[in-house]
């Protein structure tokens, strides 16, 4: 069974058995996780958490519970977390919230905490493999659901637990899946909740085990599992399957272990849904050759696959909606040839979200009107390119003046992908405009946080009091 294997997998993790580009890549995660999180813990969602739990039990301020649900919160808010674009799940958010919340009040060793993120992260991208499209097909954030066991993971091994109580507690987490797409699409805070609450069931779930609290072992692939009942195959498609197919999670299992794909997470660079980001960076090139001529355009026509097509919200009410808008994000693109936080702060203060006859900034109308001449088309063959690739081809006809001129772009891995990489420096760069006034250099501690005791080096980097 599947979490036999897992739970197989996580106990035996050793640190010293690590590659050194796995533990570089799994500090470059907590770099970005830091950055991140820094940026979004005064977001609404996260603070309305923190003051909810407070109302709830005036006792709770600070606890283990609390502090998971606002970190993953606080984490996801934004948008910009890692992930990974096979398995459609965000890692970080989930993995990192969990040992951090966990390390603040237990004894934790660096080696023990790099150890905890590489299981959660190859746990989350094993079942994300395995579930995934037809998971998220059905209406399921894998953020959520996933993350559950991402999280269970993490907290199992924090608290060392042995084989048995391991598999009790990614049992414990299957069933407390949860997490609907619907709360993304709509533009509510529920889609960063997902994080939070994943974080805060895989915490429960180990300290149940731990004191004898059983799971069903096949709780991922049995009759009535995981699997059977959230990832059964496209009810639309002409072959819709029941079940997944047994060499698709064969294949994923052999690799377990060998091949640790952490190496394989994305960083975003774009505070948008990562569907809609090769259409972001083809309109950037698009901008960059038209510069201020974008009045000129007459139409503006987006192929890409099924997923991001259906993101198709063309009036964005909130900042929820807006970073699950396509035809925004492109316009956005095209007219300031940027598409950073802080430039869309800007936009929405001068009246991105009002009516059009409420807009004095001209920029603002000017996207407004190239957004309403975006047209989006599912193109078949974009769904079956590459396992890892998110295709876009943005193609833009310009007016009369311009005799009718086309110029088009084809972006096929968003940059954050293995094979259109983040530099290092890259990576510091998003923290530094994130966060401009945060010392750099205590970034420093990560580079030898393995021998040291994490509760005073995660309250030092964190701003955690």
């Amino acid at each position: 069974m599947i979490v036999k294997e897992l739970a197989n997998f996580i106990v035996n993790l050793k640190y010293n058995d690590l590659d050194e580009d796995v533990i570089q890549k799994a500090e470059l995660c907590f770099i970005d996780y830091i950055g991140v999180y820094l940026k979004g813990k005064n977001e609404i969602a996260p603070q309305t958490i923190k003051k909810s739990m407070r109302l709830i039990d005036r006792n709770y301020k600070h606890s283990m519970l609390e502090n998971a649900l606002f970190f993953a919160t606080a984490s996801h808010v934004l948008d910009l977390d890692d992930g990974h674009d096979v398995a459609s799940v965000h890692l970080g958010a989930v993995a990192f919230s969990t040992a951090i919340a966990m390390s603040l009040k237990l004894e934790v060793t660096g080696r023990e905490f790099l150890e905890a993120i590489v299981a959660g992260y190859e746990t989350g991208i094993l079942i994300g493999n395995i579930a995934n499209p037809n998971h998220r097909n059905q209406g399921f954030h894998s953020t959520g659901t996933i993350g559950t066991l991402i999280s269970g993971a993490v907290a199992s091994k924090i608290l060392r637990l042995n084989l048995y109580q391991t598999i009790q507690c990614l049992g414990i987490c299957g069933t407390q899946s949860a997490g609907l797409l619907e709360s993304d699409h709509q533009g509510t805070m529920a889609k960063a909740f997902h994080a939070g609450n994943a974080a805060r069931a895989g915490i429960v779930s180990a300290f149940l085990a731990y004191n004898g609290f059983t799971g069903a072992e096949s709780i991922l692939d049995g009759d009535e599992g995981f699997l059977k009942a959230m990832a059964i195959g496209d009810v639309d498609s002409e072959d819709p399957s029941p079940k997944i197919r047994k060499s698709r999670i064969e294949r994923n299992l052999e690799q377990l272990g060998k091949n640790l794909q952490i190496e394989d997470v994305y960083f975003k660079v774009y505070p948008f849904c990562r569907h809609i980001h090769s259409s972001i960076e083809s309109a950037i090139f698009l901008h960059n050759t038209l510069k201020k001529d974008y009045l000129s355009i007459d139409s503006i026509d987006i192929y890409t696959y099924k997923i991001a097509s259906e993101h198709n919200n063309y009036n964005p009410s909130n900042m929820e909606e807006l970073r699950q808008s396509l035809p925004m994000a492109v316009a956005i693109a095209l007219v300031c040839g940027e598409v950073s936080l802080t430039k869309i702060n800007y936009l929405i203060q001068d009246g991105l979200f009002r009516d059009l006859d409420e807009i004095d900034d001209e920029k603002v109308k000017d996207i407004k009107f190239l957004a309403s001449k975006v047209k989006i088309f599912h193109k078949d063959e974009f769904d079956y390119l590459e396992e890892g690739a998110r295709p876009a081809n943005v193609k833009i006809i310009l007016n009369e003046e311009f005799r009718g001129g086309v110029f088009e772009h084809t972006t096929i891995f968003s940059k954050g992908n293995k094979r259109n990489p983040i530099s290092p420096g890259e990576l510091v760069d998003k923290f530094r405009k994130l966060n401009p006034n945060y010392r750099i250099t205590r970034l420093n501690t990560i580079d030898y946080m393995e021998s040291s005791k994490m509760a005073k080096i995660l309250k030092m980097l964190l701003d955690f009091d």
